[in-house]
């Protein structure tokens, strides 16, 4: 496999393995569905009061959060099969990687660096496939 990401004339070409994109999606649609969940860590690590101290942010601002949440995981959701990204697109990936990251952060209870030591090996490659994901795609959109 080549760089999985690779600026191109027209946008950032992807190569990454059917299953991969396929994980990559299922994780996007899962981080989605949590972020709305109420009840859901994830929710709370995403779309939580930005000051741990207040109960709320303003409406507005929790409104312009979701939007950007369901957003960027949308687009990813939706060009999950692509071979070439826009640049808004890759930009849109990356912010995905981040959600999808923060999310799984949330389901194991990440705070800190000791938190992430404990991981047993499938938590922690989840967790090294998406940050290697925003380091790559970065790379690549700097090229």
């Amino acid at each position: 496999m080549s760089e999985p990401f690779q600026r191109v004339p027209g946008g950032i070409a992807v190569d990454l393995p059917s299953q991969l994109r396929h994980w990559l999606a299922e994780s996007a649609k899962e981080a989605s569905d949590d972020a709305v969940t109420m009840e859901s860590l994830v929710h709370r690590r995403l779309l939580g009061p930005i000051d741990p101290s207040q109960d709320h942010d303003d409406p507005i601002v929790e409104l312009q959060r979701q939007f950007s949440v369901e957003g960027s995981l949308g687009v990813f959701i939706a060009t999950a099969d692509a071979e070439l990204l826009s640049e808004e697109e890759a930009e849109e990936w990356i912010r995905a990687f981040q959600l999808m990251l923060a999310a799984a952060a949330a389901r194991f209870a990440i705070v800190d660096e000791d938190d992430v030591a404990r991981l047993d090996e499938e938590q922690t490659a989840i967790v090294t496939t998406l940050q290697a994901g925003i380091s790559l795609l970065i790379e690549a959109l700097e090229a």
